[in-house]
């Protein structure tokens, strides 16, 4: 397990204050109404002393008694009214808003946070973050919260009142604390190490069990699936035994705890009886102590039970804060929108984790706007990655991007992505409609606009033969199209937004031979008059392009057009010699 320090009370109370956020006053004045509630509570007990020292005295005054339980009755009742409206916190509802403000923050962070920051995440991580961290980040308010400061103000109370009544009884229930305070550290040193390291086996799992779900087909056909499905089988033990290792160590505590409780009510009976035998004290003293002490036994065995709850906000709050701390890309001042759309890359240099090691090296090239480019090279030479600068996933290292003359800092990612359309090799579709899946790129566009642009995407034909033409649901992930379907789908969406800059990322990679030639006809419409980058795995489909930049290792090692490099490039020639030799062997 995790060496994780436990937060202290106070610091669990000032992270419930940062929790509550705009609710903050009424949380406040739910615990201060909770606490008025069991200080009078503990009153209300205390006064069962004078009450039966009243009744059971040899000449019982009736006013006398009528005056002590006036004061039980008083302080009940401004312990229940005070209770009720403590709770009209989560009972009116706050905590369902805190919740929701809590989702809605994430929710914009995940919008702004850099792309590159984003993709570290799983998406189970991210799945339990917004999902189940939440709601145990706020799982101590309300009742839990009430419930903690019974079993912690009451007896209190209850022990302070007993000094003025005969100190030693007072003391004798004070022995519990030296016992009680270093079980007190274990338990919450075993409990957030458990917690904090549950989450982390947590999320695993869900990540493991989302890409099972979804690899199932392919676990089936290589029969991996059941016990043969490693990576989920060892997530489900990990959080199995992390339960199992958190519940062993936690139980010795609280049997002790409880143990301790039922020892102080033993040794109360047992030395009270021998100082009512020796006169000392008083019979009904005694009896009326024994009655209390009997009522708080239980909250005080259950004192143990209830603090891990509040490691599991402390956990699960930590986990949305180290995400709601992500710094967003900055937009530099002024703020500019790109007039023309050539592009250009000044002395760029990037890394993915921030250190020497450089994805990118001395990149500089320029693209003319309404001009196509091919970048091209072996998987992993930083193709991918130049595209992805392009659209800011990340700021450069080192070195400028610019659109227009405009360095792309000084645009706001909204303004930025107005200008610029993809198409990804692998397609992502929503499950919803194709109306809707094309409709988000331009959500105000006319039905004739969508038929429009899937006309020139050669998609419209398709989608009349569907059961239910635009407005059939096309699955999770687009699962009832076919590849060429779907990247299709893609095109007509990057047509739609109409926007002056085009990424093309390999989009006819994986097709076959008849996908291929309907896609790069949507192609041809979509790159029309606009400023074309296309990442390109079939040289062939590129030797028309106005400049080609060749990419070993991170770096440019040669660009102009395919007549040139393949003299002036041996990779260049090496990669275009390779695939027309393929392309003998398979004809």
């Amino acid at each position: 397990m995790t060496n994780k320090k436990f937060s202290s009370l106070y610091e669990v109370y000032k992270l419930s204050i940062e929790i509550a956020g705009e609710y903050k006053i009424g949380f406040k004045r739910s615990l201060l109404l909770f606490f008025i509630s069991f200080v009078t509570l503990g009153l209300a007990f205390a006064m069962f002393f004078p009450l039966l020292k009243a009744i059971f005295s040899s000449q019982p005054d009736i006013n006398e008694i009528i005056y002590w339980f006036s004061f039980m009755a008083l302080f009940s009742a401004i312990s229940i009214i005070t209770k009720w409206f403590g709770h009209d916190f989560d009972y009116s509802g706050y905590i369902v808003e805190i919740t929701n403000d809590l989702r809605v923050k994430l929710g914009k962070k995940l919008r702004n946070m850099p792309l590159h920051t984003l993709s570290k995440y799983k998406t189970g991580e991210l799945n339990s973050i917004l999902s189940a961290n939440v709601d145990e980040s706020i799982l101590h308010m309300g009742v839990i919260s009430a419930l903690f400061m019974q079993i912690t103000v009451v007896p209190s109370v209850v022990v302070l009142f007993t000094f003025f009544i005969d100190y030693r009884l007072a003391l004798i229930m004070l022995v519990i604390l030296p016992f009680a305070i270093p079980l007190y550290i274990i338990k919450r040193k075993v409990s957030i190490e458990e917690k904090k390291d549950f989450n982390d086996a947590n999320s695993n799992l869900e990540s493991q069990l989302i890409e099972y779900i979804q690899g199932l087909p392919v676990l089936r056909s290589v029969n991996q699936v059941g016990k043969n499905a490693k990576q989920l089988d060892l997530a489900v033990k990990k959080v199995r035994t992390i339960q199992e290792d958190g519940a062993g160590k936690s139980t010795l505590p609280l049997l002790i705890m409880g143990s301790l409780v039922e020892i102080i009510l033993l040794v109360l009976v047992f030395l009270g009886g021998i100082w009512v035998e020796q006169g000392s004290l008083a019979l009904i003293t005694l009896a009326a102590l024994l009655v209390v002490v009997s009522r708080l036994t239980e909250p005080l065995t259950l004192f143990l039970g209830v603090i891990p709850v509040f490691d599991t906000m402390d956990s699960a709050f930590n986990r949305i804060k180290t995400v709601l701390d992500i710094k967003s890309l900055k937009t530099y001042e002024p703020k500019q929108e790109a007039k023309s759309f050539d592009i250009e890359f000044e002395n760029v240099f990037y890394s993915y984790d921030k250190d020497e090691t450089y994805s990118l090296k001395n990149i500089n090239f320029k693209i003319k706007q309404n001009s196509l480019t091919a970048i091209v090279g072996h998987s992993g030479c930083g193709k991918t990655t130049i595209t992805k600068m392009l659209m800011r996933y990340d700021d450069v290292s080192k070195g400028s991007v610019k659109i227009g003359d405009v360095n792309i800092k000084h645009m706001t990612q909204k303004e930025l992505m107005k200008d610029i359309s993809v198409v990804f090799q692998d397609v992502y579709l929503f499950d919803d409609t194709v109306l809707n899946n094309i409709k988000m790129a331009k959500p105000k566009a006319t039905k004739d606009e969508i038929i429009k642009a899937c006309k020139l995407a050669n998609c419209h034909d398709f989608i009349q033969n569907l059961p239910n033409s635009y407005e059939t649901n096309i699955g999770d992930l687009g699962g009832n199209l076919s590849g060429g379907e779907k990247q299709r789908i893609s095109i007509a969406r990057a047509i739609l937004k109409d926007a002056p800059i085009v990424i093309l990322d390999e989009p006819t990679a994986s097709l076959d031979t008849k996908s291929e030639l309907a896609v790069q006809k949507a192609i041809d419409s979509l790159v029309k008059n606009r400023t074309v980058i296309v990442i390109a795995h079939r040289l062939s489909t590129i030797t028309h392009a106005d400049n080609i930049l060749v990419m070993n290792e991170g770096e440019i090692i040669q660009q102009g057009k395919h007549e040139q490099i393949i003299v002036s490039s041996d990779l260049y020639k090496n990669m275009w010699e390779a695939q027309t030799r393929t392309k003998v062997w398979n004809s």
